[in-house]
């Protein structure tokens, strides 16, 4: 059997949950028509977890080893439609469960811009030497859409400038930056509540970017990112009518929600997505009711100056601090 060449970044089984026959519904970022294909042909790239060794051959060992997961984790969701309940703390289900959303979180290739963004501010860049002027012009025209603000600018000029050393990053190296981290991710999963949210009425949405990090929009939001440990909800839709919510604590539960409940988590979800969000292709209403943005959610950077506790308990200066984040939408 030849190894696969089209790679998913979602599982192929766990969008085929929100469809009917492996057919679902796509609404395209910056297209005005929705359509209607197969799974296969979603959140899907050619060879993007292909590895090349030192002597040039290629493997897609990774592809392979994710699959056994995909397959692992889409049986526990099955679990849950057959009996109404969580997996149980310290179950293998959890455990898997726990992993495939690690996985899930950091196999995007919105994960993979930080390690490749040298690469593509270099070939924009062409001949040209990275100066201010580079930097704000790729920030506006290819990169965010508008123009940075100096401190913006400031910060992705240093940042790339303190990378430019370690040379230009391959597909090896994000792979590794981006799944090599993902066993830190597990017990912030494992350590929070649970919460089984059933919608009766209403259709929760999917995305190639499914999982979903979220706390109350702030001030913060312009200038700085929040993870895994700062966010109120981690949601992660199951299927249309189920959706799972990692909330602050400990335990299980189940609730019913309502349709304004759906609808808010699909437009946060529409809002963090890399280009589509996915639905059943007999039941669009749910799909046309979201504010899809032309683009989403973008690295970002700032820099400032950065304070420390000292010894005697006073904030003390420490420099100017590069902070950079993925904007929410």
């Amino acid at each position: 059997m030849s190894p696969p060449k089209r790679h998913h970044f979602v599982p192929q089984s766990y969008l085929a949950r929100f469809g009917l026959d492996d057919q679902v519904r796509v609404r395209r970022r910056g297209s005005a028509d929705p359509y209607t294909t197969n799974v296969i042909n979603v959140a899907v790239r050619g060879g993007f977890y292909t590895t090349v060794s030192s002597d040039g051959t290629t493997s897609t060992s990774v592809e392979e080893k994710l699959s056994h997961l995909d397959d692992a984790g889409v049986q526990v969701m099955r679990e849950i439609d057959r009996t109404g309940r969580l997996p149980t703390p310290g179950s293998d289900d959890r455990e898997v469960l726990c992993l495939y959303l690690a996985v899930q979180m950091n196999r995007t290739p919105e994960k993979r811009t930080v390690v490749l963004f040298p690469e593509a501010v270099k070939a924009y860049a062409g001949d040209r030497p990275l100066d201010r002027t580079l930097v704000a012009e790729y920030l506006e025209r290819d990169h965010l859409g508008f123009a940075p603000q100096p401190t913006e600018v400031e910060g992705a000029l240093s940042w790339l400038q303190g990378v430019s050393a370690y040379g230009v990053p391959s597909q090896n190296d994000a792979i590794s930056a981006t799944l090599g981290t993902v066993a830190e991710l597990v017990p912030h999963f494992r350590g929070r509540h649970w919460q089984l949210e059933i919608s009766h009425n209403a259709d929760f949405l999917t995305s190639d970017s499914p999982l979903v990090l979220w706390k109350p929009n702030s001030k913060e939001d312009a200038y700085k990112g929040f993870g895994l440990m700062d966010a109120h909800q981690i949601r992660f839709p199951l299927d249309p009518r189920k959706q799972l919510v990692l909330t602050r604590g400990t335990g299980t539960s189940v609730a019913d929600v309502s349709p304004r409940r759906v609808e808010r988590c699909n437009a946060d979800l529409a809002d963090t997505c890399e280009q589509v969000i996915v639905g059943h292709p007999h039941r669009p209403i749910w799909q046309d009711k979201v504010d899809l943005r032309e683009r989403g959610p973008r690295l970002r950077f700032n820099q400032a100056p950065g304070f420390q506790v000292g010894p005697n308990g006073r904030r003390e200066p420490m420099g100017d601090i590069i902070h950079h984040w993925t904007s929410r939408r």
